[in-house]
């Protein structure tokens, strides 16, 4: 168990060192076609509205990658306060760091705010794929940086949870 979760340390940091954010300029491209390096202050972000699989409300950055495509992406998401994310869940695995203000998260096919755990500014979560989980803010916006494999996919536990009302898989 100790050489596994050595391994899985080398490998997290091999990841970590092989790439930063995505260019916007003509960076050497890796094996993989991501930029070699990034370099991104928050006025070089493009914000635009998150794709209708997400609830409205949240704008989305893309910081590395193409969420849509298969590969390793990156990206910014401002969420506003009071805001839900209906228990969901993903088929790859994905991690996430709260960068400002506080998310709220849960494991389970209902929101149980009694007991998701706070995440404050600084937080960091990894969830598995196919975990079932839900998240929320409370009177403030948060902005957090989400890492996953593309291409992106999010099932809705309820169905009728869904924005754009495709039935989520079992």
């Amino acid at each position: 168990m100790k050489r596994d979760l050595l391994a899985s340390a080398a490998l997290a940091l091999a990841a970590l060192l092989a790439g930063s954010p995505a260019a916007t300029g003509a960076a050497p491209q890796t094996a993989a076609g991501m930029p070699e390096s990034t370099r991104l202050a928050p006025a070089d972000l493009k914000w635009m509205p998150a794709p209708p699989v997400i609830p409205p409300g949240v704008q989305l950055a893309v910081l590395r990658g193409d969420p849509f495509a298969e590969g390793i992406f990156t990206i910014r998401l401002k969420i506003p306060p009071h805001y839900t994310f209906p228990p969901h869940w993903h088929p790859t695995a994905e991690s996430f760091s709260v960068l400002s203000g506080t998310l709220f998260i849960g494991m389970g096919d209902n929101v149980d705010r009694s007991k998701a755990k706070a995440l404050p500014a600084m937080s960091f979560a990894a969830l598995p794929a196919v975990h079932h989980h839900y998240a929320y803010t409370g009177d403030q916006g948060t902005v957090i940086d989400l890492t996953g494999y593309g291409p992106f996919q999010i099932y809705y536990v309820n169905p009728a949870d869904a924005p754009t009302k495709i039935a989520g898989k079992p």
